[in-house]
């Protein structure tokens, strides 16, 4: 396990890559590592702000950079070299999801989950942002996620404090699914184009998978999901789960489950990005840290 120096102790919400570069969703900012993660620049810096701008969320499609703040998605098209802030609706809400259209290249769809108010959706690459909120009861969301079938189905998945609400016209009205209730909040979604899978990861029920586009739920239980499940990240060669304190991975879309990390205990994990190598991952830390586990 190797820790990466040159990073403040502050909580780490989210990270993402693109290319060689990757990034860092932190409480004092937008972290970017352009050496593997072994030193970190707070590309936030550039504003110029008054006091540290948060970034809770962030999402990369080639160059181009999206950051949740609060009030506000911040977009960089020379991969967080510059920022342009958009601010949303007042109040400001406070952006703690992001996922793109995985048809970005030709519908230019966004889409932002905030803590309190609901799904907003830019159609213009992140230029302007509207509150879709049509048929959307809970407004308190911790996870968005596009379907695998998104291109003929225009399907997407909010994770909220009761449930999962699922959208078939790209965000512009919204549905409860058939998601049990006692089972939310759901923290963590992800989609498995390859397979066909959606998974959503809960706070005290384990995992649940879903093989019609997320309009019904099977629970996948297993001894080892004892914890909030933080984050998922899906393929076709894997899904690995990110628990409060270790990794767990399945090679058969979820049928049997292994631990391939345990992670320190006296810190609770918040963010995962699978490196390259087999079972080589990199975690984010709400004391800050930012840790290689392989």
């Amino acid at each position: 396990m190797t820790a990466y120096p040159n990073v403040n102790q502050d909580t780490v919400y989210a990270l993402a890559q693109s290319g060689a570069i990757r990034y860092a969703a932190r409480a004092s900012g937008l972290y970017r590592s352009q050496d593997g993660g072994a030193t970190w620049h707070n590309t936030f810096l550039a504003l110029d702000t008054p006091e540290p701008l948060a970034a809770t969320s962030v999402i990369t499609v080639g160059t181009t950079v999206w950051a949740g703040t609060n009030g506000a998605v911040l977009r960089s098209d020379d991969a967080g070299e510059s920022w342009q802030i958009v601010g949303l609706a007042s109040p400001p809400p406070l952006v703690v999801a992001l996922a793109v259209s995985p048809e970005y290249a030709e519908d230019g769809t966004l889409f932002a989950g905030t803590a309190q108010d609901g799904v907003f959706v830019s159609i213009d690459r992140g230029l302007t942002w509207t509150a879709w909120n049509f048929g959307l009861v809970d407004h308190h969301i911790y996870a968005l996620a596009a379907a695998p079938g998104f291109a003929t189905d225009r399907a997407v998945l909010a994770g909220t404090e009761s449930g999962i609400f699922r959208s078939h016209n790209a965000g512009r009205s919204w549905r409860e699914t058939a998601f049990p209730m006692d089972a939310a909040p759901v923290l963590s979604l992800a989609a498995a184009p390859e397979t066909g899978l959606l998974y959503a990861g809960t706070e005290n029920s384990g995992l649940f998978v879903s093989h019609d586009s997320g309009m019904t739920w099977r629970q996948i239980e297993h001894k080892l999901m004892d914890a909030p499940i933080n984050a998922i990240r899906a393929s076709a060669q894997a899904v690995c789960l990110l628990l409060e304190h270790k990794l767990l991975r399945s090679a058969d879309a979820g049928q049997s489950w292994e631990q391939v990390h345990a992670l320190p205990p006296d810190k609770l994990a918040m963010a995962l990005l699978p490196e390259d190598a087999p079972n080589t991952f990199t975690v984010g830390f709400a004391d800050g840290d930012i840790l290689q586990v392989r």
